[in-house]
């Protein structure tokens, strides 16, 4: 690691998930604080590196994620975003995949008359509409 990148910072994956979280709560781009990107040619840059590998990214995400970040990786830049960002996202269920494929919310098999798959839990293999269940005579 002795090539010098022209105008590197030079960081260490640590350092690096120290300035990620550090910049969330930092004034810029007309924000006060919050979610942001990185270029892909900064990261590198405070890595001091021409190439990121896969283990590096993966020890960023894992830093920042046990300080209570995300990084998600776009290929061409990363987002950096709390986790508490996600807390109040709805939830997919069974009984919605249900309606959009034009059924009615009543109309999914309770798990005792059908377990599909046999584990005996309720899950996406076990969701039947009764709709289905005429067509096929059972």
């Amino acid at each position: 690691m002795g090539m010098q990148v022209s105008g590197s910072l030079d960081y260490s994956n640590a350092d690096v998930v120290d300035r990620l979280v550090a910049l969330y709560d930092h004034a810029f781009g007309g924000k006060p604080r919050g979610r942001y990107r990185v270029s892909m040619k900064l990261m590198r840059r405070m890595l001091n590196q021409r190439r990121l590998w896969p283990e590096q990214i993966e020890a960023i995400r894992r830093g920042l994620y046990e300080t209570g970040y995300i990084l998600i990786d776009l290929e061409s830049y990363f987002i950096v975003v709390h986790q508490r960002t996600f807390a109040s996202y709805r939830r997919l269920n069974e009984a919605s995949i249900a309606t959009l494929d034009g059924a009615e919310i009543g109309d999914v098999l309770d798990p005792a008359e059908n377990e599909a798959d046999g584990d005996g839990d309720m899950d996406l293999a076990d969701v039947v509409l009764k709709s289905d269940e005429d067509t096929t005579g059972a």
